[in-house]
């Protein structure tokens, strides 16, 4: 599959993924606002429901107190001054359940009862016989009713013209259970704090929890909307907790879904990660097994043309230089040998943990040796290689073998990838708890996005023609895994044509 194709799909797929975001934002935002007007609405109707019984209850009472009558007659607290006749009568109204102290009550033959009005003064009686005619009851209903009538509008004009004081028309624990109750009825269990001011904002009754500085939504209702003149007087009521309410009511669906969300997100970068490098991997390996086919196939060539030259018969005795094709020989097997175990131990170091022979070692001496084997080859293209050995006790405890071909490698990157006569200089210095080694050069140097990948396996930088350098890639990452194993730090600093610097820290208390 082509980098570009892989590019464009993974753009797309993060478009999809973003407009996926996008939506689901908006979806929550929709159940937020949608939960906050189901709120607004409900305390509304119990705020509603609040007012319509309060001003209910106040008529009722009010009409109730304006009707009830007062007892005058003494009959019914002094019996014994009543006349026989009176004592008939009572007896009778009696035998028919009826109290004649509280009311004048009127009955005939048929069983019929009527109810006189108080302004009647006296009981009437009659006796059990006698029964009134139709046209002396109609005219007593009439005038009863039309009694009635005067009665009730002058209690309703008392109720309308006479106001009394708010805090007065209603009590603050009754109007707390009313609120109560009627947010109870439309599903809001939360706590809140209200209160109620008058008509120049004066603060008549509030819990004691209210506050005018909260950050809460507060809700007014106009109460006793329906006086003659309605008043300015308010009920305010706010719930410290209404926006937890709100997010417990979607928080559950909200949070599984950013979580599949997130998840996704996760996992779709993950997975173009993985193919990005696994792409970039199987370029590097396909770039390393063209640089091992060079590699092998030109000592193998080698060796094949001086065995070829060894046993032309045509070729003079004196002419096949026997000793100097026999050294052609040897010095391409041993190099045949080497890149063969570079590429085992490599396969080894990913499949068998690495067991380390570790041992109070010189690191002076161990680079010192490294740097006796570069020294002729340096030499001869005219450069210089350097040591200074600035750690007074550089003794450590390393696996000695493994150290000195780290510093082969550093040493033989240092001496291909050098500009012209090459210049190489290793220094050590040491604190009280490790020891700093550094590898300079005066090479080509990397650019800072290639130098983050140097210690990666069959990484190598690009340098026109690959095979101008010979490598398989897997020198600074055999570096990197002995540093690693040894429980130090490998990091590389360089810069275009000014060279490149190796810089490796070792801790001094090595694990045994």
């Amino acid at each position: 599959m082509k980098r570009n194709y892989i590019v464009l799909l993974a753009v797309f797929f993060f478009l999809a993924i973003s407009g996926l975001v996008v939506i689901q934002v908006r979806w929550i935002n929709s159940v937020v606002s949608t939960e906050d007007q189901e709120f607004r609405f409900g305390v509304n109707e119990a705020l509603k429901e609040v007012v319509t019984e309060l001003e209910r209850t106040e008529t009722y009472n009010r009409i109730i107190s304006e009707m009830n009558p007062e007892v005058t007659d003494t009959a019914a607290r002094d019996p014994e001054s009543l006349s026989e006749n009176q004592s008939a009568d009572i007896r009778l109204l009696e035998k028919y359940g009826f109290n004649p102290g509280v009311r004048s009550v009127i009955v005939n033959r048929a069983g019929r009862t009527y109810l006189l009005t108080p302004d009647d003064g006296q009981s009437a009686s009659f006796p059990e016989t006698a029964e009134p005619t139709g046209q002396s009851l109609t005219v007593g209903a009439t005038e009863r009713m039309t009694s009635k009538v005067i009665s009730i509008e002058k209690i309703v004009s008392r109720i309308l013209h006479e106001t009394p004081p708010l805090s007065e028309r209603f009590a603050s624990e009754n109007l707390n259970n009313l609120i109560k109750s009627s947010l109870v009825a439309v599903g809001i269990y939360l706590d809140y704090e209200f209160a109620v001011r008058g008509d120049f904002g004066g603060l008549i009754y509030n819990t004691p929890d209210y506050s005018e500085s909260t950050g809460a939504n507060k809700y007014l209702r106009q109460l006793f909307p329906n006086d003659p003149v309605p008043g300015n007087n308010i009920l305010s009521i706010y719930f410290p907790g209404e926006e937890n309410y709100k997010f417990s009511q979607i928080a559950f669906m909200a949070f599984s879904s950013m979580i599949m969300l997130l998840f996704l997100i996760i996992l779709s970068t993950s997975t173009f990660i993985v193919i990005f490098r696994q792409k970039r991997l199987s370029e590097v390996r396909s770039d390393f097994i063209n640089n091992m086919t060079h590699e092998l196939k030109t000592p193998i060539a080698t060796i094949s043309l001086a065995s070829q030259m060894l046993a032309d018969k045509n070729i003079p005795e004196k002419s096949r230089n026997v000793s100097g094709l026999a050294n052609i020989i040897n010095e391409e097997s041993t190099r045949l040998k080497f890149h063969v175990e570079k590429v085992l131990q490599t396969a080894i170091f990913e499949k068998v943990k690495l067991e380390l022979n570790r041992h109070e070692t010189d690191i002076n001496k161990v680079i010192q040796k490294a740097v006796d084997n570069f020294t002729l080859q340096v030499t001869g293209l005219g450069g210089t290689i350097s040591t200074h050995f600035d750690a007074n006790n550089p003794h450590i405890r390393i696996d000695e073998a493994h150290f000195l071909n780290v510093f082969l490698n550093l040493i033989d990157n240092a001496l291909k990838y050098s500009a012209g006569t090459p210049e190489i200089t290793v220094s050590t210095e040491e604190n009280h708890k490790s020891i700093t080694v550094t590898v300079s050069d005066n090479g080509i140097g990397i650019s800072r996005d290639h130098l983050k990948h140097i210690f990666e396996k069959f990484y190598r930088v690009p340098a026109g023609n690959t095979h101008n350098i010979k490598g398989f890639g897997l020198g600074l990452s055999y570096v990197k895994t002995i540093i690693d194993e040894h429980h130090g730090t490998i990091r590389a600093e360089s810069q275009l044509n000014r060279g490149t610097r190796i810089i490796i820290q070792l801790p001094k208390d090595q694990q045994k």
